[in-house]
């Protein structure tokens, strides 16, 4: 069993470590996280410092893996990435809630998370830090690229191709075939009927672009 140390300890966080906690590959010995005070706990879970600390807390702790526990994509990206670069003897880990379905020929990259009654299909390929959230749905032969994340109820059809730090919100459906661009908000309930192009904001049923966006802009 692994010991993990989880970067986030709000929302996305404690959905985290309910994940961690139910399986049986990783054990979380500690939180990182600014808006909290070390001794403080997180579901149950020592905070040790802040996001700047993992070298030392890890060598405190015994951790040999983290993950970045953020929904926002943008801040998860970059996170994952600095610290993957700044302690490179640990592995960013890939979480998976024992009660999402991930089929047998489905690759996940490393720090990926998959929340409960999510379903990863046959054939998909799954990129670094991405994020499907609580009930998502990628069909068959999926493709979602580095830093991108489903939202909760979110659903694909087969061979849809999702970018790079891109988000499809919750509850929001993607027929099958579709490709969506670098960094695009897909709204809450959308209903994605053709091609969405990088850096654009778009909903509504059908989805519609209702304007650019910049990358790393927040969305929540």
């Amino acid at each position: 069993m692994s010991r993990v140390i989880v970067i986030g300890g709000s929302d996305q966080g404690r959905q985290v470590l309910d994940a961690i906690v139910a399986g049986d590959l990783h054990r979380p010995v500690g939180v990182l996280d600014r808006a909290f005070t070390r001794g403080d706990e997180v579901a149950g879970v020592p905070v040790l410092g802040t996001d700047s600390d993992l070298v030392s807390c890890a060598a405190e702790s015994g951790a040999d893996h983290f993950v970045v526990a953020i929904g926002d994509n943008a801040t998860r990206g970059r996170l994952l990435e600095r610290e993957a670069a700044a302690a490179p003897h640990l592995t960013p880990a890939i979480i998976v809630h024992p009660a999402a379905v991930i089929a047998h020929d489905a690759v996940l990259g490393v720090g990926t998370i998959v929340l409960a009654g999510a379903v990863v299909g046959n054939g998909c390929r799954i990129g670094r830090g991405v994020l499907l959230g609580i009930r998502s749905s990628l069909d068959h032969d999926g493709r979602v690229a580095d830093h991108a994340s489903l939202g909760p109820g979110a659903t694909t059809g087969g061979s849809v191709r999702i970018g790079r730090a891109t988000a499809v919100g919750l509850g929001a459906t993607v027929i099958n075939g579709v490709t969506i661009g670098n960094d695009t908000v897909i709204g809450a309930g959308a209903v994605v009927l053709g091609d969405v192009p990088d850096r654009v904001v778009a909903y509504g049923v059908p989805a519609r672009v209702a304007r650019n966006r910049q990358p790393g802009e927040g969305y929540f």
